[in-house]
């Protein structure tokens, strides 16, 4: 008996549907011309800047630097964590460093209105602050950033720690540029 008032639900629901959308008209198209649709065979034309890509993954730091290094330079308190796609976590103890490759982004584009460009073992880079240490901000992160050209796109290498888990931290600025000039041989440009 249920089963038969659910097929007779189900098909009133049904006959209501097919009466309410019978009737409607389609919109009018004042003012619009028809559109044809034709093939051709004219190549797609990009609507942004277009990167030649050759290789998506030009550098992966957790697989490209060895595991020796890391752990000779202290940054091996914990394994090296992949985090997403070219992004490799590393932990020192007392604070921690990211380095990510981008093939989608150039270094101009990477670059705030503050960064100061220099030159680590001859590779052009940028130093500058992700989240500045004011009064606010220290108390819970400290972020500096390094980014290096690369013919791909950009390598970025951030350090960070909290202030409150870790008071005796590193010089943010001074610590990242170390790293940099240690790291630097192992990073593919």
């Amino acid at each position: 008996m249920v089963a038969r008032m659910r097929l007779f639900a189900a098909l009133g629901a049904l006959i209501a549907a097919v009466v309410i959308v019978l009737p409607t008209t389609p919109p009018a198209l004042d003012g619009y011309a028809e559109v044809a649709l034709r093939s051709t065979d004219a190549p797609l034309t990009p609507t942004g800047p277009v990167v030649n890509i050759t290789d998506p993954e030009p550098f992966n730091p957790c697989t490209d630097i060895p595991l020796d290094v890391t752990n000779g330079l202290g940054l091996g308190f914990t394994p090296p964590e992949q985090e997403n796609s070219l992004r490799c976590h590393y932990d020192a103890g007392n604070y921690q460093m990211a380095v990510e490759a981008f093939v989608w982004r150039t270094y101009e584009q990477s670059l705030p209105t503050d960064a100061v460009e220099l030159d680590i073992d001859g590779h052009r880079a940028a130093q500058y602050w992700v989240m500045k240490p004011t009064d606010w901000n220290n108390r819970w992160w400290i972020t500096c950033m390094i980014t290096f050209r690369a013919s791909y796109g950009v390598i970025q290498q951030s350090l960070f720690y909290s202030p409150i888990h870790s008071p005796n931290g590193p010089d943010c600025m001074q610590e990242n540029l170390m790293r940099a000039h240690q790291l630097a041989p192992y990073y593919k440009f």
